[in-house]
């Protein structure tokens, strides 16, 4: 099954690198940063969450950061709210963005005795836009993982997922993110890495046209 999976891995990886070198819109480097989980309580936690974005691979044209508390339910359900700020750069402007998200998940299963383990994040986001005064902006997330362990040099995990946002006021779905490869390390007894390779289609406006884009990423959890 691992000898399968890493000969799949490989032609996943090859098509989307070939996909990648002939793309014209490409090229974004994102990079998150993790804090480790503080425990508050026996069913209360929480960390912190930065993530850099590098437009074109040129300078940062993103930065969020959020602190995330979760609650731990019964049946391995876990309740989690996080106060977010953005601020993304248009042009020569930096515009900035307050969120609240909510989240709902199930607790991870495994799909047979040899199959992946499966997990789910469930998030609603209200967001605050500059600009447009008290106007709350409600958006709907969902994604979904499967994730193998593997043994293959540094890499001890790979998952493909795939997350999916719709837009409230709009009425539609209008960013599809899929990760045909996340690759999980363990640095060293403290640090775990995933890299992975990110094709994201964006919806232009209300229309029936979707643009799609390249990311590469890092995940760095302490």
């Amino acid at each position: 099954m691992q000898k399968k999976l890493l000969t799949i891995l490989s032609i996943l990886t090859a098509i989307f690198v070939s996909q990648v070198a002939r793309a014209d819109d490409w090229g974004d480097l994102w990079t998150t940063l993790n804090s480790g989980t503080t425990n508050l309580s026996d069913t209360f936690s929480t960390k912190s969450h930065l993530e850099l974005r590098l437009p074109d691979t040129e300078e940062v044209g993103y930065v969020r950061f959020s602190q995330k508390f979760y609650t731990k339910l019964a049946k391995g359900w876990k309740l989690g709210s996080h106060p977010v700020f953005e601020n993304s750069k248009k042009g020569d402007d930096w515009n900035h963005t307050f969120r609240l998200d909510l989240e709902l998940n199930p607790g991870k299963f495994k799909l047979g005795e040899k199959g992946p383990s499966i997990s789910m994040r469930n998030r609603w986001e209200l967001r605050w836009k500059e600009g447009k005064g008290s106007e709350i902006f409600h958006r709907i997330r969902q994604q979904t993982k499967a994730t193998w362990k593997i043994d293959a040099g540094p890499f001890k995990s790979y998952s493909i997922a795939n997350e999916l946002f719709f837009e409230e006021d709009k009425g539609k779905l209008t960013i599809n993110r899929f990760y045909p490869i996340q690759l999980g390390s363990k640095l060293n007894e403290k640090i775990k890495a995933t890299y992975y390779l990110l094709y994201q289609s964006k919806r232009a406006g209300t229309s029936s046209n979707w643009n799609g884009a390249y990311i590469l990423g890092t995940s760095l959890s302490f």
